[in-house]
């Protein structure tokens, strides 16, 4: 027989918090939950600059693959912290869906030096007459599965899918901007601000 476990619902409508349909709550020791958060700040931090670096190819892919391993690493961390419900709500949420793909990214990263990003070439354009010339920087995205050497790696049908489906052809900061979304849902309805500050008086100090 099979176990259902609890999804995560918004009971007052589309703007309220989410939450699990069966009230549970994440309880954690301080340790784990400034981990948690300061993983979330990573990712956060690294999806800004990703966002923010798409003029320069390296920085923007750099960025990228940064947030990738926060969000995998989160991922991991939030796994071990939920029970059933945890998996089986990321299946069933588009946000969750990019996380999956994510993870199939990130073991490429982890197994081989190979740049997973690819941009298309720049476009000139003009500006009004007499005025400077412009140019359309190259949407650089991730590669599509069959262009990434995988040769010899275990197969993992629903994250390759996932990849496909949420990651593949996408601009590097898409699919990390819906990774820090399906997060945040996630913290949110455990009971925990993703945005709280977990720092000391003193920045310069861990």
């Amino acid at each position: 027989m099979s176990v259902q476990f609890a999804k995560l619902v918004r009971t007052g409508g589309p703007d309220a918090d989410p939450s699990w349909e069966d009230g549970w709550r994440l309880t954690a020791d301080p340790v784990t939950v400034r981990g948690v958060i300061w993983c979330r700040r990573g990712l956060a931090d690294a999806s800004g600059r990703a966002a923010r670096a798409s003029a320069i190819a390296f920085d923007h892919w750099a960025a990228a693959v940064e947030a990738v391993w926060w969000a995998v690493a989160l991922d991991d961390v939030l796994y071990s912290l939920h029970d059933g419900r945890y998996p089986e709500s990321r299946g069933n949420c588009p946000d969750g869906q990019a996380v999956v793909g994510l993870r199939w990214l990130r073991h490429q990263h982890a197994h081989r030096i190979v740049v997973t990003g690819e941009g298309g070439p720049k476009r000139d354009f003009f500006g009004e007459t007499g005025g400077p010339p412009f140019f359309i920087s190259p949407s650089n995205t991730w590669l599509r599965r069959s262009a990434i050497p995988t040769a010899g790696r275990q197969r993992d049908q629903a994250a390759e899918i996932a990849y496909d489906s949420h990651v593949a052809g996408r601009a590097l900061e898409g699919p990390v901007a819906q990774a820090l979304a399906w997060f945040d849902v996630v913290l949110v309805a455990g009971g925990l601000d993703p945005t709280q500050t977990m720092s000391g008086s003193d920045p310069t100090v861990l």
